[in-house]
């Protein structure tokens, strides 16, 4: 049989409200109509659809299997159009920015400064958004993001906060109990035995600086800041990103036994889709986070190796 056109789009949030909460009533409630308004629109969705989605077995209410199979799809209405309009609003109405960033530098660079954010800008509703995932433009509703890497996203308008260099680290313990103020940083059988914190399965990060590196043990870490993390805590040797990090080390949370800085073609640039119309909330963000990181300390006499 051919099926008839899709029910009134405005009974989906009367069911959605109603198969969620388990109640005629809570749902009358939260949609400030009344509970026999909601029964009456059941009532009509049901005989629409041609068969029951609720069990009305005395005072308790369950769906039935045609129910919680229609639920499924009635959330996803609901879901998308209360995303639609909040960013809907974020474009149009609000003054609003929401900016995705690797959580190490929320936490410290970014959130600790929010109030001066604040301060400068006190009607911009500011949101932060982290993760260890790449921001994802055309699946998310970001503004911009803060991101890692060579600043080559053909498709992003890319503008760089600070270059990086990097450095191997580990915590001052690591350091005197394994002898790494006197380790030959050449001699690869010795350097093998340690263990070695990253992000990345292959240590592509470690083998530009020691190529034949081969180590017997590794700690794989789902983000950078877990990885410094464990580095704190003792558990082995990380690569560090300067200047991130410059304030964990001038305090001896970390150490760098080589006393080198490797310098880098990476940086952590602030980027965003070429049809946002925010350029001058994010010229604001970016002027921000841009001083934040010139202000971070430099590390007390160190070598730099290009």
């Amino acid at each position: 049989m051919k099926r008839r056109n899709a029910p009134p789009i405005q009974w989906i949030p009367v069911f959605e409200a109603a198969a969620r909460l388990l109640s005629f009533k809570k749902a009358a409630k939260e949609l400030c109509i009344t509970p026999p308004a909601v029964s009456q629109q059941i009532k009509v969705l049901e005989q629409y659809l041609g068969v029951l989605l609720f069990s009305r077995n005395g005072r308790k209410l369950r769906l039935t299997e045609a129910g919680d199979f229609y639920f499924t799809y009635a959330k996803q209405v609901v879901k998308s159009h209360k995303t639609g309009i909040l960013e809907f609003d974020r474009r149009f109405n609000n003054r609003s920015l929401l900016v995705s960033t690797p959580l190490f530098i929320a936490q410290e660079i970014l959130i600790p400064n929010f109030l001066s954010f604040q301060e400068r800008f006190p009607q911009l509703d500011f949101r932060i958004l982290t993760g260890s995932e790449i921001a994802d433009f055309e699946t998310e509703t970001l503004d911009a993001a803060i991101r890692f890497g060579e600043g080559n996203w053909s498709n992003l308008q890319c503008r760089l906060l600070s270059k990086v260099a990097t450095t191997p680290v580990c915590s001052p313990t690591y350091t005197a109990e394994n002898d790494l103020a006197v380790l030959d940083w050449d001699d690869m059988d010795r350097l093998n035995r340690h263990t070695f914190i990253t992000i990345d399965e292959e240590l592509r990060d470690w083998k530009k600086l020691f190529p034949a590196l081969s180590p017997k043990r590794k700690i794989v870490c789902d983000s950078y800041f877990s990885a410094i993390k464990s580095a704190e805590k003792g558990l082995g040797l990380t690569m560090g990103l300067i200047p991130s990090i410059n304030n964990w080390i001038n305090d001896q949370r970390l150490d760098m036994p080589l006393n080198k800085v490797f310098a880098t073609n990476l940086g952590y640039w602030l980027v965003k889709p070429k049809d946002i119309e925010k350029d001058d909330l994010i010229d604001a963000f970016f002027g921000w986070a841009y001083s934040l990181f010139e202000q971070l300390p430099d590390l007390k006499s160190v070598a730099i190796r290009e």
